[in-house]
């Protein structure tokens, strides 16, 4: 599944009943006019423009909350090779990774948008056909991101709330026989993002390639040792013996993420403590560096 694109995985969550959000695909958008895209588009006031390449790549280029005639603009000035997947704009009010085996579905929950160099602690669901075990953070309310068309970003303290959750276990026994049937098809346990607004409620975006093992869940992960260095950037002084990382870095960084994951390996960094998930973007990349990542209890 390493090979898929967004497209696929569109495609792929579309057939399995778990896309809620119209997305419009587009795979060739250099060679349209302007005109046809903003007239494909007009339907809705404000789109979402994401961009997929040939296979799973993160950090691709995207356009959030823009006009048709803005974002046909900005599709035809994108390069060839990649492809365009058109949505309505939504606010999202809580972001959720999913991590979907046999046996269990986790997911970690933020209040807003989840991007790459969020810090946030998420809200953990662990949900069998027997139970559902709920870990929240013990730092409560924390600095969450939103977006606003006119402003933008915009930063305001939250939490992930009780219909929060209440929504997302619903949904996941909902979904269950979507989300086995999507299992059998990718022929290994996978990843799944999911956003939450208001008019569309909880929709599926993309698949992930990488989870952790499904054991990791079903244990208990001791703290960090007592030792372990805290890093707030990646530019600090890598300590021997396992890290403790509570750093930031943007998407439009991902050279600097690379880099830094390269110093870890060469320092003979083996673990990692992360506060901001296991299912995260950071635990993404450090994973498939080959580096084990744990849960840093708060």
């Amino acid at each position: 599944m390493s090979g898929w694109d967004k497209v696929e995985a569109v495609s792929a969550l579309e057939a399995h009943g778990l896309l809620r959000v119209p997305i419009r695909v587009v795979r060739r958008p250099h060679q349209m006019s302007r005109r046809l895209l903003r007239d494909r588009f007009n339907r809705h006031p404000l789109l979402v423009v994401r961009t997929a390449a040939a296979s799973e790549e993160r950090n691709l280029p995207r356009l959030v909350g823009v006009t048709p005639e803005a974002a046909a603009r900005w599709i035809i000035d994108l390069g060839p090779g990649l492809s365009v997947m058109v949505q309505p704009y939504e606010q999202v009010l809580f972001s959720v990774e999913l991590a979907v085996y046999e046996s269990l579905v986790v997911a970690e929950v933020v209040p807003g948008i989840w991007e790459l160099d969020s810090r946030l602690a998420p809200a953990v669901l662990v949900v069998t056909d027997e139970s559902l075990e709920l870990t929240v953070p013990e730092t409560g309310f924390q600095t969450a991101r939103f977006h606003d068309p006119p402003q933008g970003i915009q930063k305001r303290a939250a939490r992930v709330d009780d219909w929060q959750l209440a929504t997302l276990a619903a949904w996941v026994r909902q979904h269950r026989r979507h989300l086995m049937a999507l299992l059998d098809d990718l022929g290994q346990p996978f990843g799944l993002k999911l956003h939450h607004s208001s008019r569309y409620g909880l929709s599926a975006q993309n698949i992930r390639s990488s989870v952790p093992e499904p054991d990791t869940w079903q244990q208990d992960t001791p703290p960090p040792p007592i030792n372990t260095v805290p890093l707030s950037s990646t530019d600090a002084p890598l300590p021997e013996g396992p890290v403790l990382l509570d750093v930031s870095v943007a998407r439009e960084e991902h050279a600097r993420l690379t880099a830094f994951i390269d110093r870890l390996h060469q320092t003979g960094t083996r673990e990692v403590y992360l506060r901001s998930g296991l299912l995260s973007h950071l635990a993404i990349n450090l994973r498939e560096a080959g580096i084990t990542v744990r849960s840093a209890h708060d």
